[in-house]
């Protein structure tokens, strides 16, 4: 039976500032048919290729997978790899984006995907497949600069594939880890004990129990103290008068703001600020945790 090769690839010529960052796309595209074996060779970027339909028989550094639509695989630098139709019934078809950047390895890892095992078996569903082809369009050749929805497009399509889908798996066993940083990032916001376990995806209670068992202090403490720690950096800096510091943390007076402050170190927060300016390069006022 003769059967015709369809094609399409699309090429992105990327902004300056699109170059800066830790990823972006470099070029999409699909093709059916893949009677004739591809390489064995290698690429300088990273691309993943997703079964729309049929069965593809993917090698790569001597090792080799039978991949059936909904199953996806990836090319990575330095990997030599080979794919192939798996007999002919229905015809393969694949799609596939190919990305550059720093952050790529650390983002692959994230959806699972590593050089030794740089495939996973029903990892996409349909949308996947339309934020590719969504992508071939806005590549098809234009002089119009698309780098905004090219880069969003490509977020997408990561977010798309990503098995981390923190609605439906448990906590992580590094929460703990995870929402001391994650306090220490929005301290400022109006974040109450409820909101921390929600995020942390635990019981209130257990949530309490164990934070404090790990850090000394409850969760409301340990926010306050970082709080105050924030506190006088912004005191000790010049720029920045003391009702702004105020409101920059969070605070919705200087009156609230300056009771905290002086609670927590036993001075105003002006007589704070004439001592750090009075003492510069001195000892560090700020408090440890």
């Amino acid at each position: 039976m003769n059967r015709h090769q369809y094609r399409e690839e699309y090429y992105n010529y990327p902004a300056p500032f699109e170059k800066k960052m830790g990823l972006w796309m470099l070029k999409a595209g699909y093709q059916c048919d893949f009677s004739q074996q591809v390489g064995p060779r290698s690429v300088e970027f990273y691309s993943i290729h997703f079964v729309a339909c049929g069965k593809v028989r993917f090698g790569w550094d001597g090792n080799s997978a039978i991949l059936s639509e909904g199953d996806l695989f990836c090319l990575f630098p330095g990997s030599v790899y080979t794919y192939v139709e798996e007999g002919d019934s229905p015809p393969v078809k694949l799609m596939w984006m190919a990305f550059k950047g720093d952050q790529m390895p650390d983002v692959l890892a994230r959806v699972s995907l590593a050089p030794y095992r740089p495939y996973r078996c029903g990892a996409f569903s349909r949308s996947s497949l339309d934020i590719v082809q969504e992508a071939l369009d806005k590549l098809r050749p234009s002089r119009i600069d698309r780098s905004f929805p090219l880069m969003s497009l490509a977020y997408r399509l990561l977010q798309s594939i990503d098995p981390q889908d923190q609605d439906t798996l448990a906590p992580s066993p590094y929460w703990l880890d995870s929402v001391q940083e994650y306090i220490r990032l929005h301290c400022t916001e109006n974040l109450t004990v409820d909101d921390l376990s929600a995020w942390a995806g635990v019981h209130r209670s257990h949530f309490t129990r164990m934070f404090t068992r790990r850090y000394g202090v409850s969760p409301s403490e340990y926010k306050r103290r970082w709080v105050m720690e924030k506190a006088a950096r912004l005191l000790s800096e010049d720029g920045i008068n003391i009702t702004q510091a105020a409101l920059t943390l969070g605070y919705s007076d200087l009156f609230t703001f300056s009771r905290s402050f002086t609670r927590h170190y036993g001075i105003t927060p002006s007589a704070f600020r004439q001592r750090s300016r009075s003492q510069r390069g001195g000892h560090d006022n700020s408090l440890k945790l």
